[in-house]
């Protein structure tokens, strides 16, 4: 009886049985970016070629901007954002980060994020995060403690939610005089874009009815909104030389959302990177180059 009670108590002290085992952590969304694995495939779009992240970075060092699309719920999407960011930083300490998930009203904090004056829950509750984001802040700690740590300015680059909603509610034409003169120039006349926007677009997420031009107008209110974004601090005395994007994928795909507009006013050459599952690399290679979703494929794990 002993030995059977003495057994018992050392399976119930050493899980397993076995003395020095230790379970491993747990992957969190977080240490998921801050690992940043390197690509299962990094492909040149124009080519088809696969190329290695030096590859990459020896083709990206002439251009102003650098755009990363994201999934937003994807850490590995985010994990690509991280690796790019810090060799970008490595070789131009002048880069600044230009972030969707900030709307234009809320700068300030941003900039005293940077400064080191505020701590992530000020950041939070002043850029109401939560309320008009909302996706796991976990994902953008990395690139944010980056940025503060070192100085990097970031820049809000989103409209507000109320005009961007007002907008796909009754599109940009019913705006109050006041609100409409705050809006960038709107170019609603590119087929490729809305093509884009159309093939992209889930109906079935919104209660659209004959409304579905009041909801491209907003797409493009954002598209133009955080493009000129990118150009005015591209282009302010003193400011950063180069800039990298986050925004979601649309936005950045093909060039026809936020590169373009930038790039109508000023901010290019620019190069877009996108994040893609192994089947969604594979489907991007069956296209003509042309037609691919942006300048370098990342392969992510799912």
């Amino acid at each position: 009886m002993r030995w059977v009670t003495l057994i018992s108590l050392i399976v119930l002290i050493v899980p397993g049985g076995c003395a020095g085992a230790t379970r491993p952590e747990p992957r969190t969304a977080e240490s998921i970016v801050r690992e940043q694995e390197a690509p299962l495939k990094l492909v040149e779009a124009a080519t088809g070629n696969e190329i290695t992240i030096e590859g990459l970075l020896s083709q990206v060092r002439n251009k102003r901007v650098v755009y990363v699309g994201e999934r937003h719920d994807r850490p590995g999407d985010h994990a690509v954002q991280y690796s790019l960011l810090r060799r970008l930083h490595a070789e131009d300490s002048s880069l600044a980060i230009g972030m969707e998930m900030f709307q234009v009203p809320f700068q300030e904090p941003l900039d005293r994020w940077s400064a080191g004056e505020i701590d992530e829950t000020v950041l939070r509750r002043e850029t109401e995060y939560d309320q008009r984001w909302g996706f796991d802040f976990s994902m953008y700690r990395p690139m944010l403690e980056y940025a503060r740590s070192r100085g990097l300015e970031v820049v809000a680059l989103n409209a507000p939610q109320e005009v961007a909603f007002a907008v796909a509610k009754d599109g940009v034409a019913a705006l109050p005089e006041d609100i409409a003169a705050t809006l960038p120039e709107i170019d609603l006349e590119d087929p490729a874009h809305r093509a884009l926007f159309d093939a992209e677009f889930d109906a079935s997420e919104h209660d659209v009815g004959e409304g579905i031009d009041r909801y491209y107008e907003a797409q493009v209110v954002w598209d133009e909104t955080m493009g000129e974004r990118v150009a005015d601090t591209l282009r302010r005395a003193h400011g950063p030389t180069r800039m990298i994007v986050f925004a979601g994928r649309v936005h950045v795909k093909r060039g026809l959302g936020i590169p373009e507009r930038g790039a109508r006013r000023g901010a290019s050459p620019y190069v877009v990177v996108m994040p893609v599952t192994e089947k969604e690399l594979k489907a991007e290679l069956k296209l003509a180059p042309a037609e691919r979703s942006a300048d370098f494929l990342w392969a992510v794990r799912e």
